[in-house]
């Protein structure tokens, strides 16, 4: 399931207001794994907080050196306003 509209149709859910599509959506887009790794990065900058916290959740479970490095630079960027 690494077809780029479905990683695309995931990311639109993680910011969902509601918690059960997002919690769908990061379990699945750990599942695809490194293919979704561009995508959560730019959900970083997302204005929802709830997406970036759900990105960062993602990221940190997919654990490729890419989304880590990408998660460290998130929580040095966001202070004391990164509580994931």
């Amino acid at each position: 399931m690494s077809d780029e509209s479905e990683i695309q149709s995931l990311l639109h859910d993680l910011g969902s207001r509601y918690a059960i599509p997002r919690r769908k959506a990061i379990n699945a887009l750990v599942e695809v794994g490194a293919p979704a790794v561009p995508g959560l990065i730019a959900q970083l900058n997302d204005k929802n907080p709830e997406a970036q916290k759900a990105a960062v959740e993602a990221l940190e479970r997919i654990a490729t050196p890419a989304a880590l490095a990408a998660v460290a630079h998130w929580r040095d960027k966001m202070g004391d306003d990164a509580s994931v």
